[in-house]
């Protein structure tokens, strides 16, 4: 038999989930990433349950409870502090598991733990002959492999040249991000809701929160300059802590990252010995927290269609619908949020659990 190795192209969550999936199977990898350093700028995750039960699936449910936080309830404030809706989390999922939230950074060490990564490294061709394909890499050095991943981010090398994928599609909206010590009134996942723009924050461990805010914008780029003043001034009319938050951060010196919020799709996933995983497959906007959820579940799916033998086609005919799925539930969630505050606030208040249980009902399941 033909020894399997496989070769990852990025060493974000996608790719070092699907290098930890690999190896619980026994087969080896070679894992490369293109930046010569590991950024996490201003990041935190809240990770649905479906998310930290496939960790679990990656043998990491002790470490990753170690070092989050558990979040219990999800609250919908008007910008005012009105709630509008507030979602039992352990309700909805059940026997599913926990919802937690963590750092990026703790995130992407604990995945990192006992995988080796080519660092400052590119590839800058794949050729397919027969059982095998042919890598070359900016360095000189080439591999044979029997498989060859894309799981390098929203503007996939592997997807551009491999698939002849388009770049990613901007959706209107705008994110900044950071992580600021204190604030320990807030207790669980609580966002405000403006017109067309939004301030989540999010407990972490060690006296942390984790900030998001987003804006409706006109095109993909930062309408504050990168002035952090600038983004307190967006949102001086939100309802405390939302300003002292920003204020805080700003004394701090701290800084926010920006980001376009875009969205990446693609057909198809698998061509030949080549297939392509999360976020270069099927970006999407943030606001269902999905998108580690569902690369952590690609890699899982992908490395059991190896394993099997199966052909590899089977890993996106079995992943498609649920992320399809994803992407309808991301889509119907920036409709709503679009409405005329009134209208939106209203259907929060009278609908909101029964469509927040229905967005993540099918999650439930198993991948």
């Amino acid at each position: 038999m033909t020894r399997r190795r496989v070769l990852v192209v990025g060493g974000g969550i996608a790719g070092l989930a699907t290098a930890r999936a690999l190896h619980r199977h026994g087969i080896e990898c070679d894992v490369v990433e293109r930046a010569d350093g590991w950024k996490h700028a201003g990041a935190g995750m809240y990770l649905p349950a479906n998310s930290v039960r496939a960790l679990d699936r990656l043998g990491l449910r002790a470490r990753v409870l170690e070092r989050a936080r558990h979040v219990a309830r999800q609250r919908f404030l008007d910008h005012r502090g009105r709630l509008l809706l507030d979602a039992d989390l352990l309700g909805l999922w059940g026997l599913t598991g926990p919802c937690l939230a963590i750092g990026r950074r703790e995130m992407h060490d604990m995945l990192r733990e006992d995988i080796a990564v080519r660092q400052a490294t590119t590839v800058t061709a794949l050729h397919e002959e027969g059982p095998r394909v042919h890598a070359n890499f900016a360095d000189g050095s080439t591999g044979e492999y029997s498989l060859v991943v894309g799981a390098d981010g929203l503007r996939s090398w592997v997807r551009t040249t491999v698939f002849g994928g388009s770049d990613p599609e901007f959706l209107g909206q705008v994110s900044w991000r950071f992580v600021l010590h204190g604030f320990p009134e807030v207790a669980t996942w609580t966002v405000w809701l403006g017109h067309g723009k939004g301030f989540l924050a999010l407990p972490l461990s060690a006296g942390r929160i984790y900030c998001y805010a987003d804006l409706d914008a006109a095109g993909p780029v930062d309408p504050t300059g990168g002035d952090l003043a600038g983004l307190a001034e967006l949102y001086r009319r939100f309802a405390e802590p939302v300003p002292t938050i920003l204020a805080a951060a700003l004394a701090a010196s701290q800084q926010a990252y920006f980001s376009p919020i875009e969205e990446v799709v693609q057909e198809p996933w698998t061509r030949g010995r080549v297939a392509l995983i999360g976020d270069a497959a099927h970006a999407m906007s943030p606001n269902m927290a999905e998108g580690a959820g569902m690369a952590l579940e690609d890699a899982l799916v992908l490395a059991e269609t190896i394993a099997s033998g199966a052909p590899i086609e089977e890993f996106e005919a079995r992943r498609r619908p649920r992320v399809a799925f994803v992407r309808a539930q991301t889509q119907r969630r920036d409709r709503t949020r679009n409405l005329l505050p009134g209208v939106r606030n209203a259907a929060l208040r009278l609908a909101g659990t029964r469509i927040f249980r229905s967005s993540y009902a099918p999650l439930r399941t198993e991948p």
